[in-house]
């Protein structure tokens, strides 16, 4: 039910808006089609370009961070790797390791061994003091600013638990904060125990102090081109190092990057005191130690940005400039139809004395053309109405004074019949009474359509009367099924091509002639054939006929045809130009005069009349 009244809302709100769209002026359209098909697109592509920019910098900036966190990362364990094999120096030192076994606080056993390990304290710019403890409680130490440690005894025993549990291999103790007589400062320790060669007893331990200067001094560079912070953490989430110097020692165990940085590396975005970060981490293998590197996402989408607002001004600035342009050809396009449209209106009104200013051969301005033409049209056709009402007016009391003279006339014969009734001439009675009924059916002019049957009986009362004129001379033949008889036809249609045959055909004979009417189906069609056996027409004759008859020719053969085209024109007016009178003569041998009707019978139930 839902998804039925939903797309139906859908149909209702493309309706309402091709509507809409169909009512606005053609300049509005011009512009809505401009903005749809050129503005739109441009703006869609340029923000997607900037999408695609910003979106290609984050992940270009987030590759590049994360391949150099692994490097930064490597660096340090080279570092650490340094001071693990500083540590081991002393295993391969037989005179170090014989001395420190001793018991002896010899003057030369105390000198080798200082100068030993001030050595050793030499190596690495950031050591800050090396320490070695034996097993009889003395301690060696080298310090190069800043005095011992304070708490030394304390970090005494947790170092030599360290290295016991390391057995002879190297440890990593994190950052701590160390504090002498003089300062304090922030270090982590290297601590290795020292065994007997011989036997591999243990005989001491050694311990590096390194200033987290050595850290910084690798990653000062990469924050400098990052705009970012860098913090290091060990494998129990406490800091190493930070860029701040704020968070050193800490635990980070509950943050949100420690949280998300499950992997050995990988980012994630992150927001940190309203800030948004991007955040790349990595994981040492040798030290179990993570580096976080945050980079403002200010700073990375920085250019992104600038390049997006230079983007969207130039396409602000391009648009603006498209759409005054398309405002200016929408309007050169639409201002002439806005003329023929203001020029219709004033034709609507009854002003027909206006005309369009045609400049160019485009489509407005055929449009234009055509427009003055219809006006010109229509001042002609009202000028011609206005002369046809006149024609009208003139033939309606024309016909008025005329309808004196049928009802003479038929009077007249009516009074001619009666007096030759009483004088017993039955043959003038005839024809006096078949006249009539000729005159009859020819002056009703309401009526122009009449049925075959009724043209028949008005053709055989014309022959009658023709026979008895010329004694009989002429045969008269009709072969027209009963069918045919109901069909439609147009009134006065055979009388005058029989007229015409009697006339012409038969003028140079004496013993007159054959007349045949006859009438058949031809699908949709109905087609009388009217032929007569008289002298025909030669070529010449014919080809005239013909020609007037289809309008070429204003005149046809002296005395020939008129009575033809009469019946042509108004049957092609009654039923179309498909339709009309067709002729067929060779000299000599008759003429056949070909009628074409459509077949049209009277509905189911209707009667015709057939006088």
């Amino acid at each position: 039910m839902r998804k039925g009244r939903g797309r139906y809302f859908v149909w209702r709100a493309a309706e309402w808006l091709v509507t809409a769209f169909a009512n606005r002026s053609m300049q509005v359209k011009l512009l809505i089609v401009f903005l749809a098909l050129v503005c739109l697109p441009l703006v869609v592509i340029s923000y997607a370009s900037s999408l695609s920019y910003t979106h290609s910098i984050k992940a270009n900036t987030t590759a590049y961070s994360t391949e150099i966190t692994s490097k930064m990362l490597l660096k340090i364990d080279d570092y650490v790797t340094d001071l693990y094999n500083m540590s081991a120096m002393p295993l391969y030192n037989d005179d170090f390791l014989d001395y420190l076994s001793n018991a002896d606080q010899s003057l030369e056993k105390v000198n080798f061994i200082d100068l030993y390990i001030r050595n050793l304290n030499k190596i690495k710019p950031d050591t800050v003091s090396v320490y070695v403890f034996d097993n009889f409680g003395n301690v060696y130490f080298n310090v190069k600013t800043g005095g011992e440690r304070a708490n030394l005894d304390k970090a005494k025993a947790e170092w030599g638990r360290i290295a016991a549990q390391a057995d002879g291999r190297p440890a990593l103790v994190s950052t701590q904060e160390v504090s002498t007589d003089n300062n304090s400062y922030y270090a982590f320790s290297v601590i290795r125990e020292l065994k007997q060669t011989k036997d591999m007893s243990p005989i001491g331990f050694i311990v590096f102090d390194t200033n987290i200067t050595a850290i910084n001094r690798q990653i000062q560079d990469f924050d400098q081109v990052t705009k970012g912070e860098t913090v290091l953490v060990d494998d129990d989430n406490k800091v190493v190092f930070d860029s701040d110097r704020e968070q050193i020692t800490q635990d980070l165990s509950g943050s949100e990057s420690v949280r998300k940085a499950t992997g050995s590396e990988g980012s994630f975005p992150i927001s940190l005191n309203g800030k948004d970060y991007i955040c790349t981490y990595a994981k040492s293998a040798l030290t179990n130690w993570k580096m976080f590197v945050y980079i403002p996402m200010a700073d990375v989408t920085r250019q992104a940005t600038v390049t997006r607002n230079a983007t969207l001004i130039t396409t602000v600035i391009f648009v603006t400039a498209a759409l005054l342009i398309a405002i200016a050809i929408s309007y050169a396009l639409t201002r002439p139809l806005s003329r023929i449209k203001a020029l219709m209106q004033e034709v609507q009104a009854g002003r027909l004395d206006v005309s369009f200013n045609q400049k160019y051969r485009d489509e407005v301005g055929m449009l234009g053309r055509h427009f003055n033409l219809m006006v010109n049209r229509i001042r002609d056709l009202l000028e011609e109405v206005k002369r046809t009402q006149t024609r009208k007016k003139e033939a309606e009391f024309a016909a008025l004074q005329s309808q004196i003279n049928p009802h003479f006339i038929y009077n007249t014969l009516e009074m001619i019949r009666m007096r030759a009734e009483l004088n017993d001439d039955e043959e003038v009675a005839d024809m006096t009474f078949t006249l009539g009924k000729l005159l009859r059916y020819g002056v009703n002019h309401e009526e122009q359509r009449t049925t075959v049957a009724r043209e028949l009986e008005h053709l055989s009362h014309y022959m009658m009367l023709q026979n008895q004129r010329f004694s009989n001379r002429y045969a008269f033949v009709t072969d027209v099924p009963q069918r045919c008889l109901e069909a439609e036809c147009v009134k006065l249609m055979l009388q005058p091509i029989v007229e015409n045959a009697l006339y012409h055909a038969f003028k140079d004979r004496l013993t007159g002639g054959m007349i045949r009417v006859a009438a058949r189906e031809e699908g949709e069609e109905l087609v009388f054939a009217v032929a007569d056996d008289g002298c025909g027409m030669d070529e010449a004759a014919l080809k005239k006929l013909r020609e007037h008859l289809g309008g070429i020719r204003g005149h046809a053969a002296p005395g020939r045809g008129i009575g033809l085209r009469n019946v042509h024109e108004r049957i092609k007016l009654q039923y179309g130009e498909t339709y009309g009178l067709a002729v067929e003569s060779r000299e000599g041998e008759g003429t056949t005069i070909t009628v074409r009707l459509p077949l049209k019978l009277p509905y189911e139930g209707e009667e015709v009349a057939i006088c």
